[in-house]
């Protein structure tokens, strides 16, 4: 009788090119499960010494579980992707793109794919059957709100804004950098021009546009005389009154993601989490969170884990969008020396500030998530609070300015109050800006990451060329030293020198896991090292539910990574591997190494080591991760 994988595969019209072998991408052949093992050159006893393994937690009421995980007649699902090609080829082209789908009748089908987008035998064309769908769009006609703010009376913020700028005099910079030298000296953005100017790229049938929402206390302002702003507004329905901080805050990120994406990426302005992002023309993939906390934010939730925080995590494991947000500023624009509200969400990315000049941590930069254990706002006087997942876990470049702005006066229509523009750009807002505009550029090059937040966190922090310089601020290691750029981050199958392979589980546990121990679980799986590629970052990140986090002060999962290295692509000879390295933080919502390598094989292990049966969605998983090299 014909493998039962196999024969829906088929029957599905999956490309053919695993047919001749037994084995899937993971290197498994005949049963998925193996039978428990001893790993002689594994001492689990001294894995973490600081924690009992609690076995308990992996049994539990499977009812138990509300995982909102976008699948569609799945229990779950994998895929990958790799710069390189994944191990199988057709006419010598290697695959690109992989899908696993586990169904709920028992079946399995598994296929590889050269094309990410097309008719038929596409990695989209079968993801789209079975999960949230990515809807490729050009030349269309965006469903939101335009506006046109070229003068107070156009647009229906006409009864809001006015504009009277008087031109000033060339500002004092300081040491701050051009726009201009940090996109391209700093940030590399000319080594990806193949995708950001070139003409027959931009019409690649694989990419469509991407929608951003800025999640902002103020419509956009025009900062500049020759500058005409136009937005798109998420719901018409927002009113949105401002002070005049929070339009030029407003006008600030905008202007960044403007100068920092590309026309592809469509921006839209809303004052709430949007509903619906998938419905939206563009899609709406993304979000960037700038806001202060706001008088109506209790202190408490600053210094721990609160409501908004709750909220967005929540909107992350719903809509699966990746949302950026600026950690804070340190003692500046009434944040009391601790994170933004929602920059304690650990489903989030949390983005510090590093200057573009000098390559060091901006010392304002918040950091510091605590979780209270008893529940949001039972820790009175911090007691009964356990740390948080670590915060930020990226830093993007700040401190520069625009190269064609100069200092000007800008008077408030509504209020008659007036505000000097200062074109200097600074804070953890305009690194957060700085990195969304970037992580944009990702989604618009290669849709495989739309949809797949958990991904895109795995990819931040398993990228970067400039290293973060020392000394840090605040006595602490931050979560990654080296900043992404455009170069690490904007790739896709046709422009690969900075390698990466990235890979997603999404769906029930017990199907997902490849090996176990014991009560151990865990997925393991091989990636065949690229000719001259020798230095490597790996990371994973998995999202939770905010619930989670709220009632019980905890990431409810904790995963580990574990490295080897073999001239094998076979994963269950691991006990004959090279060990190289791990991350078993405890505590965080990711983990992340680094090593060298010129082995044939990287093996890697996602064990998870400990999990709490009271959560929402006990015996899921959404897990990312991503490998990288740049040389």
């Amino acid at each position: 009788m014909m493998n039962k994988k196999l024969a829906l595969c088929v029957a599905m019209g999956c490309t053919a090119a695993f047919a001749a072998t037994n084995y899937d991408l993971l290197g498994r052949n005949g049963s998925k499960k193996n039978s428990p093992m001893v790993y002689r050159n594994v001492d689990y006893g001294a894995m973490k010494k600081d924690r009992q393994h609690d076995a308990a937690s992996l049994r539990g009421d499977r009812s138990l579980k509300k995982l909102s995980s976008g699948l569609n007649g799945l229990v779950a699902l994998e895929g990958a992707f790799s710069t390189r090609g994944l191990a199988f080829s057709k006419n010598g082209n290697p695959y690109s793109f992989y899908l696993k789908r586990y169904y709920q009748n028992g079946y399995e089908g598994y296929g590889y794919y050269e094309l990410l987008n097309g008719s038929s035998n596409t990695y989209l064309n079968e993801l789209n059957n079975v999960f949230k769908p990515v809807n490729i769009v050009q030349n269309y006609t965006p469903n939101g709100l335009i506006v046109n703010n070229s003068s107070p009376n156009n647009g229906p913020a006409s009864n809001v804004y006015g504009f009277d700028f008087t031109e000033q005099y060339y500002y004092n910079f300081n040491n701050s950098t051009p726009f201009s030298a940090l996109e391209y000296n700093v940030a590399k953005k000319g080594d990806v021009e193949w995708w950001l100017y070139n003409s027959g790229y931009s019409q690649c049938q694989e990419c469509g546009d991407v929608g951003l929402y800025m999640d902002a206390d103020a419509f956009p302002v025009r900062l500049n005389p020759s500058k005409v702003v136009k937005y798109l507004v998420y719901d018409e329905n927002d009113h949105i009154f401002p002070s005049k901080a929070t339009e030029m805050l407003s006008a600030r990120t905008y202007s960044i993601l403007q100068a920092s994406t590309t026309e592809n990426t469509r921006v839209f302005v809303t004052n709430a989490l949007p509903q619906n992002p998938g419905s939206k023309t563009p899609q709406v993939y993304m979000g960037v969170h700038n806001r202060a906390n706001s008088p109506e934010v209790l202190q408490e939730d600053a210094v721990y884990y609160g409501p908004e925080a709750r909220d967005l995590d929540n909107y992350i494991y719903n809509n699966r969008t990746v949302e950026v947000v600026a950690a804070g500023n340190y003692w500046i624009r009434n944040n009391d020396a601790q994170l933004n509200a929602q920059a304690h969400a650990a489903n989030a990315i949390t983005v510090g500030a590093v200057n573009a000049g000098d390559q060091k941590i901006a010392d304002y930069t918040s950091n510091n998530s605590k979780y209270c254990t008893r529940g949001i706002g039972n820790c009175p006087n911090g007691y009964y609070t356990n740390n948080g997942s670590s915060k930020p876990e990226i830093y993007g470049y700040t401190n520069f300015y625009m190269d064609n702005d100069r200092k000007r006066t800008y008077t408030n229509w509504f209020t008659q109050e007036a505000f000097v523009y200062d074109p200097y750009y600074s804070g953890t807002e305009s690194a957060a800006s700085y990195t969304a505009g970037m992580v944009a550029g990702l989604l618009r090059a290669n849709p495989f990451y739309r949809w797949h937040p958990e991904v895109v966190k795995a990819v931040l922090l398993a990228s970067g060329d400039n290293n973060i310089n020392t000394p840090y601020p605040h006595g602490q290691t931050p979560a990654t030293t080296k900043v992404p750029t455009y170069r690490s981050t904007v790739f896709n199958r046709f422009h690969n020198d900075y390698f990466h392979e990235s890979r997603y589980w999404i769906g029930d546990w017990d199907n997902l896991y490849t090996h176990s121990e014991g009560n151990s679980t865990e997925i393991r799986f091989s990636v065949k090292r690229p000719d001259n590629k020798y230095n490597f970052s790996a990371a994973i990140a998995w999202l939770t539910s905010g619930n989670d986090i709220a009632n019980y002060g905890k990431i409810p999962q904790d995963f580990d990574l574990y490295v080897y290295e073999s001239n094998s692509s076979n994963v269950d000879n691991i006990d004959v591997y090279n060990y190289k390295t791990s991350s078993r933080s405890g505590g965080n919502a990711f983990e992340k190494v680094s090593f060298t390598s010129s082995a044939q094989y990287l093996t890697f292990r996602i064990l998870l080591y400990t999990e709490d049966s009271r959560s929402e969605n006990y015996r899921q998983a959404v897990i990312g991760f991503d490998v990288a090299s740049a040389n």
